[in-house]
């Protein structure tokens, strides 16, 4: 058995601090990784310049109004298509005071249900990086295996296979961390996306209001 070199140290080393996660961007959230500002749930003074919803609790009793949410929301409805529901509900009824009255409803419907929908996003990303600490701390733990079996390795060949065995279960572990690592920022965006959906939704229905 060959013994460790110094770079084949060196490069171990630089592997492990490759797996530690980066510092949380906000210590105030410390497993929140993204670079955007954690922002726990929408107002709606943040998408909307319309009457108060604040008073609205039991949206969902229209039944209408209740399916519309369900459907705008949807990041798999193009936003045209969204407008166009919008619009054809808006015209079911004569314009005055009862289409304003629906059309707040209807945002306050979305408004609630894009902070449910939002709000499991965002645990879910904090959950995930929780773990991927957890995952850090175990290949830390599988490094320092790695170095003292490679120790052991140059005075006894035998321990030749658990080594290897040991340092396929560190690169494979390793592996899936980085690309765990790498959908971070991608899920970070979601939270983004469906502020922005809920802002254009609030934009489409006010448009059809006095």
């Amino acid at each position: 058995m060959k013994k460790m070199t110094r770079s084949m140290l060196a490069a171990m080393a630089l592997v492990v601090a490759g797996t530690v996660p980066v510092l949380a961007v906000d210590e105030a959230n410390p497993n929140w990784p993204c670079v955007q500002r954690k922002v726990e749930k929408l107002t709606s003074a943040q998408i909307w310049d319309g009457p108060s919803v604040d008073d609205i609790k039991n949206w969902w009793e229209d039944k209408e109004v209740n399916k519309l949410v369900n459907y705008v929301i949807s990041r798999r409805v193009p936003m045209d298509e969204v407008e166009q529901a919008i619009e054809k509900f808006a015209n079911s009824m004569p314009e005055g005071p009862e289409r304003d009255k629906r059309l707040t409803v209807l945002f306050a419907g979305v408004l609630d249900r894009t902070n449910a929908v939002r709000g499991q996003i965002i645990r879910g990303i904090e959950t995930f990086q929780t773990r991927q600490f957890a995952r850090a701390t175990e290949l830390e733990r599988e490094s320092s295996r790695l170095a003292e079996l490679h120790k052991t390795a140059e005075d006894d060949p035998e321990k030749a296979e658990e080594l290897k065995k040991a340092q396929d279960e560190y690169d494979w572990n390793a592996r899936v961390f980085k690309e765990r690592e790498g959908n971070i920022p991608v899920a970070c965006e979601i939270p983004v996306d469906i502020e922005q959906r809920a802002f254009a939704v609030a934009r489409a229905i006010r448009f059809h209001m006095s």
